[in-house]
C-alpha cells in the first residue's frame, strides 16, 4: 500500500485517503484541485447558456410578430428570415463586446447564436446552439449544444434533452479544458411566468430545474473524469451553485471515485449556498465552492 496521498480539494481544503496497488497515472495535489474545479464550472457555465437562450425565446418570439427584426438595447436579438412560417431560423443573442451584466448577476460579452427548429415551447422543437467569440464572467465557451423540447412528462412539467458536444472552455488565466455532456432537464417550477411579458424580475428567477445524466471531460492537465448523478441536481436560474444534488465523479486513469453532495447542511435555510460535501475514499469534508 502506498503512503496516504494528500488532496486538495477546490479551495485551499484537504483530506487524507489511502490507495492501494494503482498502476495508472498519478494525479499531483494541484492537479486534483484543477480538475474538480474545471468539472463543476464547465457545467455551470452550459448550464447558464441554454438558459439564457430559453430567456430570450420568448422576445425572439415577439420581434418576429412585430416584424421588428431586432431590439435596440443590449443583448441585441436578432431573428432570421423575419417570419412567422419559414423554419428553421437562426436567432442571435449579442451582448456586445463589452461585459454586460444579466439578472442573474453574472457577466456575459459576444453572442450565442442558436439554429432554432421551431420556438423552444413547441413540442420536439430542437435549437442547436453555438457560440461567436462568447463569454460569461470572463471564460470563453465554445462548442455545440442541441436542446430538445420533450413534452410534459409525467409529473406534467416541461422536460427537455440536452446534449453538449466538443465543449471547450479557456478560463481567464488561460487554462483550456474540454466537457460533454448527455442530461434531461426538467422545468419543475417557473414554465407558467415569463419576465418578458410581465416585467417582473421574480417571473425569471423563480425558475427551477431537476437535471440527470452524464457528463466527462479532461482537464488543462490532461486528465480524464467522468461524472453522473447520483441523486437529480436541483438548480434555480438566479443561484449561482447547484442547490441540491449528487454528482459522482470518476478518473478511470486513476482508479479514483470520489461524490460531490451540494447543499450538504440541513439546517441551512437558504437552499441558494456555496456549501458541499466531498467524499471520497470514506473520507468526507465539507467545502466552500467558488
Amino acid at each position: 500500500m502506498k503512503k496516504l496521498i494528500l488532496l486538495t480539494i477546490l479551495i485551499s481544503t484537504s483530506l487524507l485517503w489511502s490507495c492501494k496497488d494503482i498502476e495508472k497515472k498519478t494525479i499531483s495535489n494541484e492537479e486534483a484541485t484543477t480538475l474538480l474545479t474545471e468539472s463543476i464550472t464547465a457545467y455551470a457555465l452550459f448550464s447558464s447558456t441554454q438558459q439564457q437562450a430559453f430567456r430570450y425565446s420568448e422576445e425572439s418570439e415577439n420581434l418576429l410578430k412585430s416584424a421588428s427584426g431586432s431590439n435596440v438595447e443590449y443583448p441585441r436579438i436578432s431573428v432570421e428570415p423575419l417570419d412567422l412560417t419559414t423554419w428553421p431560423k437562426t436567432i442571435t443573442i449579442n451582448y456586445g463586446s463589452e461585459n454586460l451584466e444579466g439578472i442573474d448577476g453574472r457577466m456575459r460579452r459576444g453572442s450565442i447564436v442558436i439554429s432554432a427548429g421551431n420556438f423552444a415551447s413547441v413540442d420536439n422543437a430542437s435549437w442547436v446552439i453555438t457560440f461567436d467569440d462568447f463569454y460569461q464572467d470572463n471564460y470563453k465557451i465554445e462548442g455545440t449544444q442541441t436542446v430538445q423540447n420533450k413534452g410534459l412528462n409525467s409529473n406534467n412539467h416541461p422536460e427537455y434533452s440536452c446534449k453538449i458536444e466538443d465543449g471547450v472552455i479557456t478560463s481567464p488565466d488561460g487554462r483550456v479544458f474540454h466537457f460533454e455532456q448527455q442530461t434531461t432537464r426538467e422545468w419543475i417550477a417557473g414554465s407558467d411566468t415569463h419576465l418578458y411579458t410581465s416585467g417582473n424580475a421574480e417571473d425569471f428567477c423563480d425558475d427551477e430545474y431537476l437535471i440527470s445524466g452524464t457528463h466527462k471531460g479532461v482537464s488543462s492537465h490532461g486528465y480524464l473524469y467522468e461524472m453522473s448523478t447520483k441523486q437529480n441536481l436541483h438548480t434555480n436560474v438566479c443561484c449561482r451553485w447547484i442547490m441540491e444534488g449528487i454528482l459522482s465523479v470518476t478518473l478511470p486513469d486513476n482508479d479514483l471515485k470520489c461524490e460531490i453532495n451540494f447543499h450538504p447542511s440541513a439546517e441551512a435555510d437558504d437552499l441558494c449556498n456555496n456549501q458541499a460535501l466531498f467524499k471520497i475514499m470514506g473520507e468526507q469534508l465539507t467545502i466552500t465552492l467558488p
